[in-house]
């Protein structure tokens, strides 16, 4: 019989004045991988947050007896102070109900009445959480960390390194090595955004472990491609509420299709009965028919209106859509990019960012980027767009080729500049109001508007930055991790944007997804080597595997 851990039942939470959850219920039981989803400011960390610690102002979370939780946090818990061998040492939050339960039973063991009651139980309770911390690995931590961290190849660097030298992508995967460890006994694992800067090969090994793990998961990502892989059940959070589907994320985006089209049917047949019932009622009221049918329609009116008012409930709240147009500065030629003979060494690197490569790109390309987090894919945008000069080699940018980029950590903004003074400062010529249409375009309403960049959320930033990319003239888009911070519907809309850009893009990205919506050819570096792949993700995956492209509207399941 499956196992129910956890029962959520009509919890509501509020911060002040503001209502985040109402109303929710969600049964998680053994073996269950739900992908919480929704757009930004939703309440999706919340509602993992409310669950985990209980702390929900109304309602019920009742939890299996005895049952262990972990938390795998989007905020990674790291301390840049610590050596790399200091900070596999510490022990994740997994640990913290075994070593607060053992904690508290010894102190009551040092006092002497401890011994005048029923002991031996509690004793017996004592070996068996000591058994249980030492399965799971409590006591030997860092060499299990080790382990980990060397399959997700970050067993290059010395262990007494400072935690602040390693770079964004490395520092996620030593807080995963670390989080990941002591699982064996947990129960539900919460997962808030596990993807963050890892690279396409970790994600993918933490797909495989997830899918092996034997415990519930909640899992709050915007990661389509991964969720889509690991999930069973998704949780949509909107308009306060969790509404729950079956199946992954594909899955779920059908469903929805399918259930809002039905629902709208429903309500419009619903009132089409209301207004026939309601002209049957007026005409025999005209002809003096009054009797027990009147009374009848009557009651049958108010249910119907009762219905359909029920039915409008379940419709999902419409979201401000962000509208995104992309126009390509004109140019007559084909060629946009030649690098060739191209070398790119870094002093203390071992390895070459590149060696004796030649590229080109064309008008029209759609270029991915991929490989592994310090393969160099971040600096060679940068050599493209001339920010760095290579070692040797030629870099030859095509006459009227204009570029545009988007840094992942948002470098062409002013976080000291309000999103108005900073789209005023790139467009003198609008005026204000002109300021404004642009910026409700992207969802920016009320005070956003002149709050200072450096206040804002990643999410927001990005939104600026785009919309600054937007307003620039390029024929060439260099982007870096440009779906990072997104929502998913913000997401589906650069995609369409992007696929009715006429120019030229050349894009570093994690986001298999994207990856696949997108790009019509993949550069994948590795060890100073560019290999091209024509086509989009799947096709390059396939394409490793010796597998033929996917014929049209096949499914691929690699």
């Amino acid at each position: 019989m499956v196992r129910e851990l956890i029962c959520v039942e009509n919890i509501d939470r509020s911060f002040g004045a503001v209502d985040v959850l109402r109303d929710v219920n969600l049964l998680v039981k053994d073996g269950d991988r739900i992908g919480i989803v929704g757009h930004n400011g939703a309440g999706k960390t919340t509602l993992l947050n409310t669950i985990s610690e209980q702390s929900q102002d109304a309602g019920d979370i009742k939890l299996a007896p005895g049952i262990r939780l972990a938390y795998l946090t989007q905020i990674r818990d790291i301390d840049s102070n610590k050596t790399i061998e200091e900070e596999l040492s510490r022990k994740g939050r997994q640990f913290q109900e075994l070593e607060d339960e053992i904690a508290e039973i010894e102190a009551r063991m040092i006092e002497p009445e401890f011994y005048d009651g029923d002991w031996e139980g509690v004793m017996e309770r004592y070996s068996e959480l000591q058994q249980m911390l030492a399965s799971s690995g409590g006591g030997n931590v860092a060499a299990i960390a080790k382990g980990i961290l060397k399959t997700l190849g970050l067993d290059k660097h010395p262990m007494e390194m400072p935690v602040s030298k390693l770079s964004g992508g490395e520092k996620a995967k030593l807080a995963l090595a670390r989080q990941l460890v002591g699982l064996s006994g947990v129960d539900v694992m919460f997962l808030d955004e596990p993807t963050n800067h890892l690279d396409i090969q970790t994600t993918e090994w933490l797909e495989k472990f997830l899918k092996e793990f034997k415990g519930a998961q909640l899992i709050v990502s915007h990661d389509r491609f991964f969720l889509d892989q690991v999930c069973t059940r998704i949780v949509e959070v909107d308009n306060l509420r969790a509404w729950n589907w079956k199946g992954n994320y594909s899955q779920f985006v059908k469903q929805k299709a399918e259930s809002a089209a039905a629902l709208g049917d429903l309500i419009k047949n619903t009132e089409k009965k209301i207004q026939a019932t309601m002209g049957a009622l007026a005409q025999m009221k005209r002809a003096n028919k009054f009797d027990k049918s009147i009374s009848a329609k009557h009651k049958m009116i108010e249910r119907m209106q009762q219905e359909v008012k029920l039915h409008r409930a379940r419709v999902p709240k419409q979201r401000k859509a962000l509208i995104m147009t992309l126009d390509a500065v004109d140019k007559a030629s084909m060629d946009v990019l030649e690098i060739t003979d191209a070398c790119m060494t870094f002093e203390g690197l071992e390895k070459p960012i590149l060696h004796n490569q030649d590229i080109e790109v064309r008008k029209g390309d759609r270029i991915g980027i991929v490989g592994g987090n310090g393969q160099g894919k971040t600096t060679l945008l940068k050599l493209i767009n001339g920010d760095l000069k290579l070692t040797s080699g030629k870099r030859d940018l095509a006459p009227g080729c204009v570029i545009g980029y988007f840094h992942q950590d948002h470098a062409t903004l002013d976080f000291d500049l309000s999103p108005v003074e900073q789209i005023t400062e790139l467009r003198p010529d609008f005026k204000y109001g002109d300021v404004r249409a642009a910026l409700g375009r992207f969802q920016f309403t009320g005070e956003q508007v002149d709050t200072k960049l450096s206040q804002l959320s990643g999410g927001e930033r990005a939104r600026v930055a785009l919309l600054k990319l937007l307003l620039e003239d390029n024929n060439l888009l260099l982007m870096d991790e440009p779906t990072n911070h997104l929502d998913m519907a913000s997401k589906d809309t650069l995609e369409e944007t992007l696929k009715a850009y006429t120019g030229s893009l050349i894009t570093v990205s994690h986001d298999r997804w994207f990856l696949d919506q997108v790009v019509n050819r993949i550069w994948e570096l590795h060890d100073g080597v560019i290999k091209v792949y024509y086509g989009n993700y799947t096709d390059y995956i396939r394409a490793k595997k010796g597998l033929p492209p996917l014929a049209k509207d096949e499914v691929s399941f690699v």
